[in-house]
């Protein structure tokens, strides 16, 4: 069993500014609830009025939102005898969009909540115990095993995380026309973080992309080597001390003054004097993979899993060829990065948790959220899979995601078309080879350090992305940033960190 622990570091001031100062309300709904536990099915015609649910979820493009929602009222009614109200949030609007809603007490029963969420949402009161409506939750329990336990912040279960893929190794997808093109094929590249010049053959790719396509960005998109720390280091929860090379040591270091960080931000930092990154790549938030279906971008970083290029294409309706860039590792951090909170703006708690016990076990919630109307958005082929409508493209449906990783539980969707028979199976194995860390069950409480992290997570957002993106010169800002870091208490949390960690593996002997 995971340790009952989850770091309650400020990792993120975006959301802390927002939040901070907004009254708690731990008020509203019954504990106990009405309707019957784990998530049993409530026959449409109970005398009960139906209870609306209301979910904030990562949402594609605007289209046929209305009648995914419809469709899906319909199966709750059935099950549950309750309604829905999605309310859709894209990736560039979850910190701005999220954190507005909660200060103004909007009535949210259901979000999804990101790892570096949770320290300020927790903060302020917003979201409500699991650990006490266990009785409405068990096919969770059931689904989820033991990584049910990475949701929890000591006695807390702030959420349940995502049934999904656990280890996520990053890479490089490229366009497969122009990568082709140019005479490339996959094999003339090999890229590691165990030969960090290796990633030169990455500028000299994006140099010929330049120079043969001038109006074609080579490299875009939300995130960048140094950002993905969940690839290549331990960042036990925040980042402000990790365990660098996969895990595999127990010393705690920090990040951002390592050789790793310092070589990826002087290698972005030469793609975007080159004009191989777009320039307001350290301030848009727009994926890559919606840049490249836009036709934008030549590639884009990501971490991916076991069906990485049928899951690209799907996105962005190009093939693309992957080069890896660092091997896999498992950690706490990537069980609970993404987690399924109820919050205490929902005005029955209980009927809340019922309805996210049901969602996790219901296929057809879990295709309509992630592919849309059916016949309109996609189909059923002779295959079995999901896929484009007769005259549908990637360009032009009118709702469709393939993040079934932000969703309860992705391996109950159906594959899109391409994906190998046993692909959930394959998904579930991808973890078998990869490198576990040391301190893989291990979080850290930070509540003794909690001014410092919020210091720390002030300072980050002044110089994370555009140092991380290469719009300013790391030469002269990294060694700032790290003062800045280190002034605003990095060692005492370090130290924190370090001696918990100690304690930790002292026990495991």
């Amino acid at each position: 069993m995971l340790k009952k622990a989850l770091s309650l570091s400020v990792a993120s001031v975006l959301l802390a500014s927002s939040l901070a100062g907004c009254a708690k309300n731990e008020s509203g709904g019954s504990a106990a609830g009405s309707g019957s536990p784990s998530g049993a099915s409530a026959s449409a015609s109970s005398s009960e009025a139906p209870y609306t649910v209301n979910f904030a979820y990562h949402a594609p493009k605007e289209g046929n939102q209305a009648e995914v929602n419809e469709l899906i009222n319909q199966l709750t009614m059935k099950d549950l005898n309750m309604k829905v109200k999605l309310i859709p949030i894209t990736w560039d609007t979850y910190n701005s969009k999220m954190s507005l809603m909660l200060a103004a007490g909007e009535p949210i029963d259901i979000s999804f909540a990101f790892a570096f969420s949770l320290p300020s949402f927790i903060d302020q009161g917003y979201i409500v115990d699991a650990s006490k409506y266990a009785e409405y939750t068990k096919d969770i329990y059931e689904v989820m095993g033991d990584d049910v336990e990475a949701g929890h912040i000591g006695d807390m279960l702030a959420g349940f995380p995502m049934m999904n893929v656990r280890a996520t190794p990053s890479g490089i997808f490229v366009r497969k026309d122009i990568f082709e093109a140019l005479g490339h094929k996959a094999s003339d590249f090999t890229v590691t973080t165990d030969d960090m010049s290796s990633f030169d053959q990455l500028t000299k790719l994006f140099a010929e992309v330049k120079a043969k396509y001038p109006d074609m960005t080579p490299f875009d998109g939300f995130r960048t080597f140094g950002l993905n720390t969940i690839t290549y280091v331990d960042g036990l929860g925040d980042n402000f001390g990790v365990l660098e090379n996969y895990g595999q040591t127990t010393k705690i270091t920090n990040w951002y003054e390592s050789e790793q960080f310092k070589k990826f931000a002087e290698l972005n930092r030469e793609w975007f004097t080159k004009g191989y990154a777009s320039k307001d790549i350290a301030v848009d938030k727009e994926l890559g993979q919606a840049k490249m279906k836009a036709g934008k971008t030549f590639a884009f970083f990501a971490s991916y899993g076991a069906n990485a290029l049928t899951d690209v294409k799907s996105q962005t309706g190009y093939d693309t060829v992957l080069i890896p860039v660092s091997s896999k590792m498992k950690s706490t951090t990537a069980v609970n990065g993404a987690l399924n909170v109820v919050l205490n703006s929902s005005a029955d708690k209980a009927k809340a948790f019922q309805f996210l016990n049901w969602a996790y076990k219901s296929k057809e919630f879990n295709d309509l959220l992630n592919w849309g109307v059916p016949d309109k958005d996609w189909v059923v082929n002779k295959d079995g899979q999901a896929d484009y409508p007769e005259g549908v493209t990637a360009a032009t449906v009118n709702y469709h995601s393939d993040y079934g990783f932000i969703y309860p539980n992705q391996y109950l969707m159906t594959p899109w078309a391409g994906s190998p028979a046993d692909i959930w199976d394959r998904y579930k194995k991808f973890d078998a080879d990869a490198l576990v860390s040391k301190a893989y069950g291990f979080t850290f409480d930070s509540s003794s350090v909690a001014t410092e992290e919020s210091q720390l997570a002030a300072v980050l957002a002044k110089y994370e992305n555009s140092v991380s993106f290469g719009s300013v010169d790391p030469a002269k800002m990294l060694p700032k940033m790290n003062k800045e870091l280190y002034d605003a208490g990095l060692q005492e949390v370090m130290d924190a960190k370090q001696k918990q960690l100690d304690d930790w593996l002292a026990k495991q002997k």
